[in-house]
């Protein structure tokens, strides 16, 4: 069995949304096989390094536990990049979502395809900065942060997230779907927490519902459509008035599901759609993580 060691990554976007791409490529990073997240930096906005003439990033340095050999983690992080629309036209460009390995336990690696530790990050404080939150026991990179001089700020982000996800027991059976990455990723983000159905007025537990012809309709055939527009306008005025640009959302549900909802018919059939609160999200260009 391949021993567990311990690797850090940098990652970085300046293009479109990127609070979306870094925590989506963090959700990502830890549903690959053989990894796992176990600590998450604070987010740091940036100036652009390399280029100057492009957009400010968004940054952050993970700590992971992998049983992956460098280079499948590696081919790993290339093929999420790649599913994050990340193109190579440019070097030190511009980039939706840009993953770098810094360390992989104490291995040195020196070929064209991987160099470790990574060949560049003692002159760069967006690597520097937020890796020293989470691996504060290596003094080189606090001796190394004193050289580069460029801006270089701490954010806190503000995310809208379904209650459940956190652990608060809303959901219809009275219980909850925490998500441990979620939790970990508290600590660095501002959370608006929702549950749109409890929010429209309807009780812990309840009776489960789906979306059936543009209603949503309770397994004892009660229309409860009302509920969810009111629970669904709360969430998105909740957005909109702390100018949060992603949501993190409980998937399949008909108030949250995104790209999959239950079909209807209390089968557990899935069907494409979305929930009551998705739909609404995105319909106001807010962008949405399904969880």
């Amino acid at each position: 069995m391949t021993k567990e060691r311990l690797a850090y990554l940098s990652l970085g976007s300046n293009i479109g949304n990127k609070l979306y791409y870094i925590v989506s490529a963090i959700q990502r990073i830890n549903i690959t096989n053989g990894v796992s997240v176990s600590k998450i930096s604070s987010f740091y906005k940036t100036d652009p390094w390399g280029v100057k003439e492009q957009a400010s990033f968004y940054n952050i340095a993970l700590e992971i536990k992998t049983t992956l050999l460098p280079f499948e983690l590696l081919r790993n992080l290339q093929r999420i990049e790649t599913e994050l629309s990340r193109t190579r036209e440019l070097r030190w460009g511009p980039r939706t979502i840009d993953i770098d390995i810094i360390f992989y336990g104490d291995l040195k690696i020196s070929i064209e395809e991987l160099t470790v530790p990574h060949p560049r990050y003692r002159d760069r404080n967006f690597v520097l900065k937020p890796m020293y939150e989470i691996y504060p026991h290596n003094e080189l990179l606090l001796k190394y942060m004193k050289r580069d001089t460029s801006k270089i700020k701490k954010i806190i982000p503000k995310i809208l997230v379904s209650s459940c996800l956190l652990g608060e027991n809303c959901n219809y059976k009275g219980g909850n779907n925490k998500s441990d990455l979620l939790v970990k990723l508290e600590d660095s983000v501002s959370y608006l927490r929702i549950c749109p159905e409890v929010m429209g007025g309807l009780g812990i537990p309840r009776i489960p519902a789906e979306i059936k012809n543009n209603r949503v309709i309770t397994k004892e055939n009660n229309d409860v459509t009302d509920e969810f527009n009111k629970g669904a306008s709360l969430a998105l005025e909740k957005a909109l008035k702390n100018n949060c640009s992603l949501a993190i959302i409980k998937g399949k549900s008909p108030s949250c599901g995104y790209g999959k909802i239950y079909s209807g018919d209390f089968t557990g059939n899935l069907v494409e759609g979305e929930g009551i609160t998705a739909k609404l999200l995105i319909k106001n260009k807010i962008d949405i993580i399904s969880v």
